[in-house]
């Protein structure tokens, strides 16, 4: 569990009858950043040591309620002081993350300084290379952005921590304008293995992206999980695929032979996947390109030629109007049949984002299909692609297909559609 550091109002003096606070102390887990493979910076986790001698997290500690909180907080701030210590005896060492909760920062009074502003100055450290975590999905949101505008006045940055996780959504981009975000590592960890999962994620990750947010993947473990971070977009990787936390900062090159391999062998597979779903497209784009000119001269759509586009993986099929009207039912391709499904007859598909762009290029020689971004349909929950061309000057067919499952692993653009050269 991390250790979620914590703010406080006032400084405190440890009571007698609670434990000592000298067995905690930091460790440090490396942040890769991706542009050169080297370690930027460490995320600061409290230690001690057990009966045996172990070193173990001391990340229970401070979600034990049975203590009083002024004992977690001296806990936390001496844990903090040693790291900020170490680090400003250390310029090489990159910069160095520290969680705070919201829980804490609710206590600090409307005009009273950050601790942490105070421990960074004491310990002679850069403020600039200093990152604040903040956890969780509680904190009044007002006195959030107060004390971020701070840390951002005094020079550090700013990370919310556990992105899509509970509540710490959108609303907190909004808000508090952060430099980073780190995704919940639960919900990475679903995503990676595909699914809805990977779409929401990839859909958030988006939207991060678009404003000017850093991304961090911690938690990485696996070769498959580091390529999804990649799909993410993420531009630091943390986690026991490169090392847990550590004692003290190593080289920061340390591990740029074992990310150049990754990165390799992510390159690898995604050309392959993608050289698969370039010959899937093509083989795709022909199948509609037949299916319009048969369209152009047989008056029963039903009747044409079923197997080669359902083994392409098309759904169904349907004609509008120019305005988008839906004219014909759905045709919909079974196994052994196509069937007439009348129940979108007269709805109107105008608003979906392709449809203008495919009006717009009506009169362009040079290109000749339009596709949507990916999407799950609503009645099978399948991953489709709607495809739209010109059946004359009249009618327009719209195809959806089925897409490979490589789109799971590309974040959305920006466009909600593309259109295909002839």
């Amino acid at each position: 569990m991390k250790k979620p550091a914590v703010d406080s109002s006032t400084e405190h003096t440890l009571p007698e009858r609670h434990p000592s606070i000298a067995p905690y102390f930091p460790h440090y887990q490396p942040l890769i950043y991706l542009p050169n493979r080297r370690i930027a910076g460490y995320e600061m986790l409290a230690r001690h040591c057990d009966e045996w001698g172990q070193i173990k997290s001391a990340g229970a500690l401070f979600s034990d309620l049975s203590l009083p909180a002024e004992y977690r907080i001296e806990v936390d701030r001496h844990v903090r002081r040693q790291g900020f210590v170490q680090f400003a005896a250390n310029i090489d060492t990159g910069f160095i993350a520290v969680n705070i909760s919201p829980d804490w920062i609710n206590r600090l009074g409307d005009k009273i300084t950050s601790p942490t502003l105070h421990l960074i100055d004491e310990a002679g450290l850069d403020p600039r290379r200093v990152v604040i975590e903040i956890t969780e999905t509680e904190g009044e949101l007002d006195r959030l952005q107060r004390l971020v505008r701070q840390y951002h006045a005094e020079g550090l940055r700013v990370a919310i921590d556990d992105f899509g996780a509970g509540n710490s959504q959108i609303d907190r981009i909004i808000a508090l304008a952060p430099d980073m975000i780190k995704l919940d590592m639960r919900l990475f960890k679903m995503a990676a293995q595909g699914g809805l999962s990977a779409d929401v994620l990839l859909g958030m990750m988006a939207t991060a992206e678009r404003a000017g947010c850093e991304v961090v993947c911690e938690g990485v473990e696996s070769i498959e999980e580091f390529c999804f971070g990649i799909e993410c977009g993420a531009h630091y990787m943390q986690g026991f695929l490169f090392a847990p936390g550590l004692p003290a900062p190593i080289a920061s090159d340390h591990f740029t032979p074992q990310v150049d391999t990754l990165i390799q062998q992510y390159f690898e597979r995604k050309c392959t996947r993608l050289s698969h779903t370039i010959d899937h497209s093509r083989a795709l784009k022909s199948a509609v390109l037949a299916l319009q000119r048969e369209l152009q001269i047989n008056s029963a759509p039903e009747t044409v030629a079923r197997a080669p586009l359902k083994a392409l993986g098309v759904m169904r099929f349907f004609i509008c109007d120019t305005r988008g009207r839906q004219l014909s039912p759905n045709y919909e391709l079974s196994n052994d049949r196509i069937t007439l499904d009348h129940r979108y007859v007269g709805y109107n598909w105008s608003w979906r984002p392709y449809f203008p762009t495919l009006t717009a290029m009506r009169e362009r020689s040079d290109f000749d299909l339009v596709a949507s971004a990916a999407y799950r349909d609503a009645s099978t929950s399948v991953l489709c692609k709607t495809f739209g061309l010109f059946l004359d000057e009249q009618r327009v067919l719209l195809v959806d297909a089925q897409v490979d499952d490589e789109v799971l692993y590309a974040r959305p653009q920006a466009a909600d559609f593309q259109v295909w050269p002839r």
